[in-house]
């Protein structure tokens, strides 16, 4: 951990204006300024989201039973799964969101960044370190390199926000589209490192990151990441918000100049002591407890087979399996979290991986333990089985609660999950876990150009908007297409009535070959 009483000392004016806040002194909106740095945001109902940084999406299955504890006591509307693979806590008052900060930051989830113009979340590939290939776990040097970044103040006042994922190899698009991108190589004598990248990004004038560095040991993962942060924060544009982000300097300069200008603040580093990375082991090293199964001659339960084939796929340890939990929405309530937590903790899973697509990756579970765990899975009172594609088409949290979203999104996502269930039922043979697994993973909908959703790097992301047809405005969608599967698609503008979209959607992915 970084230290702890420079990042409690950083949160005292965000406490105090809380503390304001809840006296009637200051107005929600006007904390912003001090309060969306540390992923404190006003809601549009006077409300704060606070959002708990997950590094690399892992969450361990005890600080889950903290935050459930903890929600428990606070009572915020309900907790939210992000695309950025962080837990965000949704209806939550000032003196909760003061709480919820301090208690935290005590456990090991600090509050430092996470949102405004600082040092996000990092990101990682969720199956590296446990899938059955070469690739070794990521989210280590994602825990490595936050605790080092938590220590730079400049990191968290720079031009606008700073975005880092780990890639695994068969994931390379996720560190294409970021401020700064680590994909895991091997040098020639099979040594593990990084191959870095910069530059990326979507939202507006979405970018594909550059190749910077062919190869970088792990013990240049700070170094080269803080020359990205002295760079930004040098030639970032502070005074047009709009033109701030790192691939605008990128774009400014062209690619040559750019990564020439890298390298520079690279090389200035050579000789800057950071701190040095531990040995960390190559496969996930947080396999759960096995413990004996309790009804080993129990009968197959209703509806096991179909979901092993659409939920578990085998994992490099023998006889285990990951395991992906379909969270409706991304959204749990306070109970169904807290309930969720206690039933990992009963199977004696470690840790899990929140997922772009909002959802919860299993990375190991005893493959004899299948049968019993679903069978508990169907007990809670949601269904985290997908059961049928209602809530499970990923989508932002809409413009209802989103002060900068234009579309609340959410409902016409329900209505498009309705349309393919709808035609699942007339074509019962179709579904099939391959084929479902890819139109969750690509259709998105945002509620914006910022792609909170990710709406620009799936098959078929869906933009919402509105124009003014006749003399009202008409909600609707431009569509962001990716053939080929790369960091970001291309964005067809035609504009797409919301009242079509369920017709459209289904003529879109027939034609797209995912129906």
């Amino acid at each position: 951990m970084s230290n702890l009483n420079h990042i409690i000392e950083s949160q005292q004016e965000l406490l105090a204006g809380l503390e304001r806040t809840a006296r009637g002194e200051l107005k929600v909106p006007d904390l912003k300024p001090v309060s969306g740095v540390f992923g404190v945001i006003p809601q549009r109902n006077d409300l704060f989201m606070v959002r708990v940084r997950t590094t690399g999406g892992e969450l361990a299955v005890s600080d889950m039973r903290f935050l459930a504890g903890l929600t428990a006591r606070t009572r915020p509307g309900y907790i939210h799964l992000s695309t950025r693979q962080n837990i965000q806590i949704h209806d939550v008052t000032p003196t909760a969101a003061a709480e919820t900060v301090r208690e935290c930051t005590a456990n090991g989830l600090p509050f430092r960044g996470g949102g405004g113009d600082s040092f996000r979340n990092v990101s990682s590939s969720i199956y590296a370190g446990v899938a059955p290939d070469r690739s070794f776990d990521l989210a280590p040097f994602a825990r490595y390199l936050t605790d080092t970044v938590f220590d730079w103040d400049e990191a968290f006042k720079l031009p606008r926000k700073l975005k880092i994922a780990f890639a695994s190899p068969d994931d390379t698009a996720l560190a294409l589209r970021q401020d700064l991108g680590f994909v895991a190589a091997w040098d020639e004598d099979g040594n593990p490192g990084f191959t870095v990248y910069g530059g990326g990004g979507f939202g507006r004038n979405a970018a594909t990151g550059i190749r910077l560095i062919d190869f970088i040991p792990p013990a240049r993962l700070a170094r080269a990441t803080r020359a990205m942060v002295d760079l930004f924060s040098e030639h970032g544009d502070r005074k047009n918000r709009g033109a701030a982000r790192i691939r605008y300097i990128a774009a400014r300069l062209g690619d040559r100049e750019f990564l020439k200008l890298y390298k520079q603040y690279y090389k200035a580093l050579g000789k800057t002591k950071f701190p040095p990375v531990p040995k960390f082991p190559a496969a996930w090293n947080l396999k759960p407890t096995v413990r004996p199964v309790k009804n080993e001659q129990a009968e197959t339960p209703d509806g096991y087979k179909r979901w092993r084939r659409f939920a578990c796929r085998r994992s490099r340890f023998r006889n285990e399996s990951s395991v992906m939990l379909f969270v409706p929405k991304g959204i749990l309530s306070v109970e169904e979290f807290g309930l969720l937590a206690e039933l990992l903790n009963e199977f004696q899973i470690p840790a899990v991986r929140l997922t772009i697509e909002q959802n919860i990756l299993i990375p190991s579970l005893p493959s004899a333990l299948l049968p019993e765990f679903y069978a508990a899975l169907k007990k809670l009172p949601v269904d985290l089985t997908f059961a049928s594609f209602r809530n499970q088409l990923n989508s932002c949290i809409g413009a209802a609660v989103c002060k900068v979203g234009i579309l609340d999104v959410p409902p016409y996502a329900t209505a498009a999950a309705d349309a393919l269930d709808e035609y699942f039922r007339k074509h019962p043979t179709k579904f099939t876990a391959a084929r479902t697994n890819a139109i969750v993973k690509g259709v998105h909908f945002s509620g914006c150009l910022n792609s909170c959703a990710s709406h620009q790097v799936s098959r078929f992301g869906f933009q919402g908007t509105r124009k003014k047809i006749g003399e009202a405005l008409q909600d609707g969608f431009t569509v962001w297409e990716n053939t080929e599967n790369g960091p970001i698609g291309q964005e067809n503008p035609e504009f797409i009535p919301a009242a079509e979209l369920p017709v459209i959607i289904i003529r879109m992915l027939k034609k797209g070959g995912l129906l």
